[in-house]
């Protein structure tokens, strides 16, 4: 998906042990488009797209460059048609607010968790971390 958009190999940054995880390719695929497409409309493209698994999790990070997400409007974003001062802040599109939401449905499938950080150096870190192992419907 990264490759796909033409963004440079470099931001793609893989760790851990290597072990396969057992994921709904289609759910996890619709996470990180999900993800890279709110980037580019809110923080100025994504700089890092990071993905570690360990056996138990895997955990999927992107990073933006942008103003960030205040924290008192971190849970807000992944409401459906969320278009809060934090949206309007990060880009200032006419997007309907259903991206995150959707990334948030996907990832509670996966018995998941989503958290929105500040990235070092300035922008947001969005953190997906799903079992490797989980049987999904």
């Amino acid at each position: 998906t990264v490759l796909q958009r033409g963004m440079p190999a470099d931001v793609v940054d893989v760790e851990g042990d290597g072990s396969a995880a057992e994921l709904d390719p289609r759910r996890f695929e619709q996470v990180l488009a999900n993800l890279l497409d709110n980037a580019d409309r809110h923080g100025g493209g994504a700089v890092r797209v990071g993905v570690c698994t360990d056996g138990d999790t895997v955990r999927l990070e992107v990073d933006d460059e942008g103003p960030g997400v205040p924290p008192d409007e971190r849970e807000l974003v992944f409401d459906r048609f969320a278009r809060g001062r934090a949206a309007s802040a990060r880009g200032g599109t006419d997007g309907t607010g259903l991206g995150l939401a959707l990334v948030s449905q996907h990832v509670a499938a996966h018995k998941g968790t989503i958290a929105l950080l500040d990235r070092p150096g300035g922008g947001a870190r969005f953190v997906v971390t799903l079992p490797a192992h989980e049987d999904v419907s």
